[in-house]
C-alpha cells in the first residue's frame, strides 16, 4: 500500500522449523517446465484480445472481501482466529518481496524467510502464520497473497531473469498452496520498464505451468488510483500484462491518498472519491477489454481503501464512507472490496492527524467496526 508502515523488527526464530504447509516444488535452481514459451501461445483469446478467459473455480466467491493483512507487522495477526470476531474469512496477505535489491529471493518483507514465514510471541509461546492460515482453511475461508508493495524490491526487480522469477513465483504458491495471487506495483516501480517487462513475461509462463498442473491459479493486479483513474503509468503496467498474454482476473486500485490537488476538501467525500476512482478505472478497463460487457468489466474492478486516517491529512475514510462503497459495489457487481489494512482496525489510545500502523485513528470506533461494514458484500 501507499502507507509506509513502521514494521518492528521481529524476534529471532528457529529457522529449521518445517513450514506448516505444503512445501513441495522448492527447488530454485531455474524455472519450472511450462511447456510453453514465454508468453501465451499466439492461439489463445488472452493474446488476441486482451480479453481475459474465465480462471479456473477454486471455491471462492464470484464477489468477495479480501481485506489487506501487514504479515509483517508485529504482533502477527492471527487470521484462523480473528473471523470469529470479525466476520471476514479471506484476507490478502502482504508482502513477499525480495531478499534485497540484488539477492533473488522471496522473503515476507525482507523480515522473515518464506520457508518459516511471519510469527510473534504470546504468553511465552510463539505462534506461526502458516498454521493460522491452516486454521482459517479448516474453517471454509483462505488467503490471497500480495507480491510487491510500498517497500523494499520487488522479486521482479531483484531477479535478472524471467526463469529466476518464475522460480520463485513457484516456489511461494507451492509453499502456501496458493490458487490466488496479487501483485502490488507502486512508488517508483510503476514506472519501472524492466520489472514491469520481466513481471509480465513472468505470469504468462507461471500461468502457463499451473494449466500444465492442474492447478487454479487467480491473479489480480493492485495499482494507485486518482478520482479520474489509474495514471498512465499504471495503464501502461496493465497493457504490458495483456500485450504478454496474462490472463488477470481484475484491477484492485487503492482509493486512498489522493492528496488536495486531486481530492479536494476530502471531508465526508471519501467514499465519493473512491466512488468516481472506481468508475473511472471502469471505462479505462472497457477500453483494455473492449468486447467485454459492462458487467463482466465491474467484475474485474476492487476498491482498496485505507480505513480511518490515511497518511494524507485530511483525508479520513470513515464509516459512512464504508457503507457508501459497499452499496456502489452491490449495485454494480464489484468483484473485490478490500481494505488497508486489518491491523488498523482497531481504536487509538487518543486521535491522530497521521495514519498508524496498528489502529484506525479513531477512539470511539470500536474493534472491527470497518471490517462488520464491509464483511456481508459478495456471494
Amino acid at each position: 500500500m501507499l502507507l509506509l508502515l513502521a514494521c518492528t523488527t521481529p524476534v529471532d526464530k528457529d529457522s529449521s522449523r518445517d513450514p506448516v504447509v505444503d512445501t513441495a516444488g522448492e527447488d530454485t535452481g531455474g524455472a519450472p517446465d511450462t511447456g510453453a514459451d514465454s508468453g501465451a501461445d499466439s492461439g489463445d483469446s488472452a493474446t488476441d484480445t486482451g480479453e481475459p478467459d474465465p480462471p479456473a473455480d477454486d471455491g471462492w466467491p464470484a464477489q468477495f472481501v479480501a481485506p489487506y493483512v501487514d504479515a509483517t507487522g508485529y504482533p502477527t495477526v492471527k487470521v484462523g482466529e480473528i473471523p470469529a470476531e470479525n466476520g471476514v474469512d479471506h484476507y490478502t496477505l502482504g508482502f513477499v518481496v525480495a531478499a534485497s535489491g540484488s539477492e533473488c529471493t522471496a522473503t515476507w518483507g525482507t523480515y522473515y524467510s518464506l520457508e518459516v514465514g511471519p510469527s510473534a510471541w504470546e504468553g511465552g509461546g510463539e505462534y506461526f502464520l502458516y498454521d493460522q492460515i491452516a486454521q482459517l482453511r479448516a474453517d471454509g475461508g483462505d488467503v490471497m497473497l500480495s507480491f510487491g508493495g510500498a517497500a523494499n524490491t520487488p522479486i521482479e526487480a531483484a531477479c535478472t531473469s524471467v526463469e529466476a522469477v518464475v522460480a520463485e513465483y513457484v516456489r511461494v504458491i507451492e509453499t502456501l498452496d496458493l490458487t490466488r495471487i496479487d501483485f502490488d506495483i507502486e512508488g517508483s516501480w510503476v514506472a519501472h520498464p524492466a520489472s514491469i517487462s520481466r513481471r509480465s513475461a513472468a505470469i504468462a509462463e507461471l500461468q502457463a505451468w499451473a494449466a500444465a498442473e492442474g492447478r487454479a491459479l487467480h491473479v489480480w493486479y493492485t495499482l494507485p488510483v486518482l478520482p479520474s483513474g489509474l495514471t498512465a503509468d499504471g495503464v501502461a503496467v496493465l497493457q504490458s500484462a495483456v500485450d504478454a498474454g496474462v490472463v488477470l482476473d481484475g484491477v484492485n486500485v487503492m482509493t486512498m491518498d489522493y492528496g488536495s490537488g486531486q481530492a479536494p476538501n476530502p471531508e465526508e467525500k471519501m467514499g465519493e472519491y473512491g466512488i468516481e476512482a472506481i468508475e473511472s478505472v471502469h471505462a479505462q478497463l472497457t477500453s483494455l477489454w473492449p468486447s467485454l460487457s459492462e458487467e463482466e468489466v465491474w467484475a474485474r474492478v476492487a476498491s482498496t481503501p485505507m480505513i480511518g486516517q490515511n497518511d494524507v491529512a485530511g483525508e479520513v475514510f470513515d464509516l459512512d464512507d464504508a457503507a457508501q462503497t459497499v452499496a456502489f459495489a452491490e449495485a454494480h457487481g464489484v468483484g473485490m472490496l478490500g481494505f488497508w489494512s486489518i491491523n488498523r482496525d482497531h481504536p487509538c489510545e487518543a486521535e491522530t492527524e497521521w495514519a498508524q500502523s496498528t489502529c484506525s485513528g479513531y477512539v470511539d470506533v470500536p474493534d472491527w467496526a470497518f471490517s462488520r461494514a464491509f464483511a456481508a458484500y459478495g456471494d
